[in-house]
């Protein structure tokens, strides 16, 4: 009996340190991303005309989309758009795996 605690103890301390990995990427995946957007925000400003350049504040989805769209238009064999949501598909995989071990999905 106490070798089977021991075993669930050893277990819960794997799946805890499990989760702060996982929200230690998300939290890693979330800068590197702000990094790669204002990447393709400096990028994008260099070309576009001065009425139609990005301010950096008061981002919504739509200004977001804008600016993707302009910046596959300006740099169709551009890699940043590709980074960037990679790095949120890698962001939201790693926030899954943080909620399954603290049990979000247990039955």
């Amino acid at each position: 009996m106490a070798w089977s605690l021991g075993l669930r103890s050893r277990s819960m301390a794997a799946r805890i340190i499990t989760g702060i990995v996982a929200l230690a990427c998300v939290a890693v995946c979330g800068v590197m991303s702000n990094l790669v957007s204002a990447e393709m925000v400096n990028k994008v400003n260099e070309k576009a005309p001065e009425g139609r350049q990005f301010v950096a504040l008061g981002w919504h989805l739509p200004k977001t989309q804008r600016l993707h769209r302009e910046y596959k238009r300006l740099y169709p064999d551009g890699h940043l758009l590709l980074r960037l949501r990679v790095l949120m598909a890698v962001a939201i995989v790693c926030l899954l795996i943080c909620a399954w071990s603290v049990g979000f999905f247990a039955v």
